[in-house]
């Protein structure tokens, strides 16, 4: 009889385990399947013609125009004098570093 009474209370211990196992578990949601849904209701809503109030509504003010305001530096020099320039550089930090690390 005793055997019978650890056996039930073993089996009542593992089923209050998993169910409180389960309970505590949040529910799980693929962040995929979340994406997908929000991109399907903005490709909803962006092809539903508006109507005219509607639009109206949803457009913002323009922004006021910007000053403008002179260049304090000059115009962006062409791409293969900034390439050489880098170039010329990385070629004198190498050779600074090199010749510091001979001397060590």
């Amino acid at each position: 009889m005793l055997w019978a009474a650890r056996v039930l209370a073993r089996a009542f211990g593992t089923l209050w385990e998993l169910i409180s196992r389960l309970r505590r578990r949040p529910t799980a949601t693929d962040p995929a399947e979340e994406l997908r849904s929000k991109l399907a209701t903005t490709r909803a809503r962006d092809s539903e013609p508006a109507s005219a109030p509607a639009a109206a509504e949803l457009e913002e003010p323009e922004p006021a125009p910007e000053p403008v305001q002179a260049p304090t530096e000059p115009g962006p020099p062409d791409l293969a004098s900034l390439r050489r320039d880098v170039h010329a550089r990385a070629r004198a930090l190498s050779e600074e570093m090199r010749g510091t690390s001979e001397s060590d």
